[in-house]
């Protein structure tokens, strides 16, 4: 069944007015072009039900918020935006399966999404072949390099989150790390990448501990961390397994510093971990900190938007709110024409100040997140705090370890 405006298995019952006007005209519109008077249909497939629901419930709520927003406004060009999303359900298969009707069926100008790797690793080829400009919701692996053509990320790169956290391991003098890896795409590339630099920065990861996203007990896998007696401990997931592993991270007790990966940076994993996230370390960048940003900083004004928006520091509905804002300025500049936007994203977005980060992209690096936009954090009652901007670590580690930063962008 094909749904227009509203998103099947699990969907907020809310969304089913975004635009059922709009239903026969959205049945003819095309991939590149739509009729005229038609509407303008952008596809979403946000896992809204399984373990990364806490990422694609947000992302499609934020999504719908600035639709409803524009449309409210008169759309664009006088033509009202059709949102169709479908539940990728956590499941790679579901998402592009869900993508291929989009395409097919539904002939969406462009997508917003999908926010699951293991989703992107196996849609991210149809997307190109089919020339369907896409704006995700992605940082657990390196999409750079090479850039798919047609798929452009908003969150942080993983190279330079990983940048940020050895830099800031290296000057802390920690040389061997425990780490406990879910087993996804977010988790696999997650590692596989840091496994790139650690060695730069004296970095040595131990034997590695395995988890599933529907992980509940993972105390056996902690203790045997904690007899690794490494420096430091890395609890590599996002969601709901996050919490999971602190939780029982805080059982068993560690006595070197915890980091999580830079997908805990957000309001709702400090509230469900509770005390035992308690000094726990992250990559995050300057939304969780918007309540002491300086007005001079560049993504202030965004920042203030989202949350009067928003009303939450959601980090993964803040991605949303920068992919869907850059599509809608493409469309207002060259019209709903997928190979225009994607020209667009490729040689227009420079110095974007976005919610996430200050972005710029360029036909060769897609996933634009310049170098200062992030810092390291840390929890401390319920709360983030600033513990060293990625700028200062790295003009740091290039004061004390020149070698370190071969190949890397330079502070």
């Amino acid at each position: 069944m094909k749904t227009h405006g509203w998103v099947r298995q699990g969907a907020i019952a809310a969304a089913t007015s975004v635009l059922a006007a709009t239903l026969l005209a959205a049945c003819s519109s095309g991939s590149s072009t739509t009729a005229p008077q038609g509407p303008i249909n952008i596809g979403m497939v946000p896992d809204l039900t399984g373990p990364y629901s806490a990422i694609g419930l947000p992302d499609y709520k934020m999504a719908e918020m600035l639709v409803k927003l524009q449309n409210a406004k008169g759309g664009i060009g006088g033509r009202k935006i059709n949102l169709i999303a479908l539940d990728g359900q956590t499941s790679a298969a579901t998402g592009l399966a869900n993508v291929k009707q989009l395409v097919q069926t539904d002939h969406i100008v462009a997508l917003l999404g999908p926010d699951f790797t293991s989703t992107a690793e196996v849609v991210i080829p149809y997307l190109d072949q089919h020339h369907i400009p896409t704006l995700a919701d992605l940082g657990g692996g390196n999409w750079t390099s090479p850039a798919p053509p047609y798929v452009f990320t908003t969150p942080e790169s993983q190279q330079a989150v990983d940048q940020d956290a050895l830099g800031y391991m290296y000057l802390h003098g920690i040389k061997t790390l425990s780490w406990l890896d879910v087993q996804s795409g977010f988790g696999q590339t997650g590692l596989v990448e840091f496994q790139k630099l650690a060695p730069q920065f004296g970095v040595t990861i131990l034997p590695v501990q395995y988890e599933t996203t529907s992980a509940t007990d993972v105390l056996p896998q902690l203790e045997r961390m904690k007899q690794q007696h490494a420096d430091a401990v890395m609890l590599y997931a996002s969601a709901a397994t996050a919490v999971v592993n602190q939780l029982g991270a805080a059982q068993i007790g560690f006595s070197v510093p915890v980091f999580q990966s830079n997908a805990a940076a957000l309001p709702q994993f400090a509230q469900a971990a509770g005390s035992s996230a308690n000094g726990v370390y992250m990559v995050g960048g300057n939304l969780q900190l918007a309540g002491s940003l300086p007005s001079s900083n560049p993504q202030a004004a965004a920042i203030h938007r989202f949350l009067g928006l928003y009303g939450s520091a959601d980090r993964f509905a803040g991605d949303m709110y920068d992919a869907t804002t850059l599509l809608f300025d493409a469309i207002k500049a060259v019209g709903p024409n997928s190979v225009k936007i994607d020209g667009w994203l490729n040689h227009d977005v420079k110095n974007y100040p976005g919610v996430t980060g200050v972005i710029t992209y360029t036909p060769n690096n897609h996933a634009g997140i310049l170098p200062g936009s992030l810092s390291m954090l840390r929890i401390t009652n319920g709360g983030f705090e600033l513990v060293q901007t990625g700028t200062s670590i790295n003009q740091e580690v290039m004061s004390k370890c020149g070698s370190c930063l071969n190949g890397l962008p330079k502070p």
